[in-house]
C-alpha cells in the first residue's frame, strides 16, 4: 500500500467519480484508475462499484475509509515532527480563514505575524467557517481561524480567541428602528436578510427565533455579512450581525434584551502534532486575545 494509492482512494471515495478525483490530485484519470486498481490487488478485494456514473464504495471499502485516513495523518504528524527540529519558523503557512474573520479580526495579527517571522509565506485560503472546519477534519489543511461551531465534530481542536456580540441591525428609517429593544415575534412583519442556511452564525440565529409565532420572510441568503450590511443600510430588510460591524448606516437593537454571541477562533485536528509555523501563529493569536482582553478593562 503506497501513499498515492491511499490518496487517491481517498479522493474518489468522496467524490465519487475517478475524473472528479483526477482533477484534484493535478494527474490523468488512468493515473487514478491505476492507483485504484493497484491498492484492490495489495487488498484482494473490490472497493468501489461502478455504477453508472458514479463510482460507490463497497462495505470493505468503507471499512477501508478509517483505516487509509489514519495512516495520512500519521504521515503528516512524521512531516510535521521533522519540521519542528528546525529553530525557526520558515517555509509555507496555510490556514483558511472566513472573510469576516480575515477582514476584521486578522489583518494586524497577520502583520504583526510577518514582522515576526519574516521567512514564512502565509497561504491564505479564504473559505465558509463550516467548509474550513470539514477542511481540518479531513486533514486538508493543518489551521482554521474562523466562527466556531456550537456542536463541534470531535475530530476537531476549538479554541476562542473573540467573541462577536451580535444585535439586530436595521436601516435608520426602517419602522423599527426608533425601538430600544425588539422581539422576534415583531420582526416576522417584516422582510429579513441572513446568513446562509447551515452556516454555524445562522444556526446560533434560528435558536432565537424558535419560539416565534410565525416564521421570518427572508428576502435574501448570503455568507457574506458585508453583503447583508449594504442591503440592511438601503432598508430592504432587517438581519443580525456583529455589533463591530455597526456604523452610521445601521441602527443596533438588542432582541428581547439578550446578549447573543457567537465564538471566533482557532480551529485544528485532534491528535496531529503541528508544525512550527502554526504553532506560531497560534501563539500569536493568544496574544492578541490576551491583548484584547486588557483592553476591555
Amino acid at each position: 500500500m503506497q501513499i498515492p494509492q491511499i490518496t487517491a482512494f481517498l479522493a474518489v471515495a468522496e467524490l465519487q467519480s475517478f475524473s472528479l478525483a483526477a482533477e484534484r490530485l493535478h494527474i490523468t484519470q488512468p493515473a487514478v484508475s491505476k492507483r485504484i486498481r493497484q491498492l484492490e490487488d495489495a487488498m484482494q478485494t473490490t472497493l468501489f462499484d461502478r455504477i453508472g456514473k458514479k463510482s460507490i464504495l463497497t462495505p470493505n471499502g468503507l471499512a477501508l475509509i478509517p483505516h487509509a485516513e489514519q495512516i495520512l495523518l500519521e504521515i503528516k504528524t512524521y512531516k510535521a515532527r521533522l519540521e519542528r527540529g528546525h529553530d525557526q519558523p520558515s517555509g509555507i503557512l496555510s490556514l483558511a480563514t472566513s472573510h469576516h474573520v480575515g477582514l476584521h479580526r486578522l489583518p494586524q495579527v497577520l502583520r504583526d505575524f510577518k514582522i515576526e517571522y519574516p521567512q514564512v509565506d502565509l497561504d491564505l485560503h479564504f473559505m465558509d467557517s463550516e467548509d474550513a472546519c470539514i477542511a481540518i477534519s479531513k486533514n486538508e489543511l493543518e489551521l482554521a481561524i474562523v466562527t466556531l461551531p456550537e456542536i463541534p465534530d470531535k475530530r476537531l481542536n476549538l479554541e476562542p480567541i473573540w467573541i462577536d456580540l451580535l444585535q439586530v441591525v436595521l436601516a435608520p428609517d426602517h419602522p423599527l428602528s426608533h425601538l430600544s429593544e425588539i422581539s422576534s415575534d415583531q420582526l416576522l412583519d417584516y422582510p429579513a436578510i441572513l446568513p446562509s442556511t447551515g452556516t454555524f452564525t445562522r444556526k446560533i440565529i434560528n435558536q432565537y427565533f424558535a419560539t416565534a409565532k410565525g416564521s421570518m420572510k427572508i428576502i435574501l441568503e448570503t455568507n457574506y455579512l458585508e453583503t447583508i450590511k449594504v442591503m440592511v443600510s438601503a432598508n430592504l430588510g432587517w438581519s443580525m450581525l456583529p455589533i463591530g460591524m455597526l456604523d452610521s448606516t445601521l441602527t443596533g437593537i438588542s432582541l428581547n434584551g439578550l446578549e447573543i454571541r457567537r465564538s471566533l477562533g482557532i480551529v485544528t485536528r485532534r491528535n496531529r502534532t503541528l508544525s512550527l509555523n502554526s504553532e506560531a501563529m497560534i501563539a500569536m493569536l493568544r496574544q492578541a486575545k490576551a491583548v484584547d482582553k486588557v483592553n476591555k478593562i
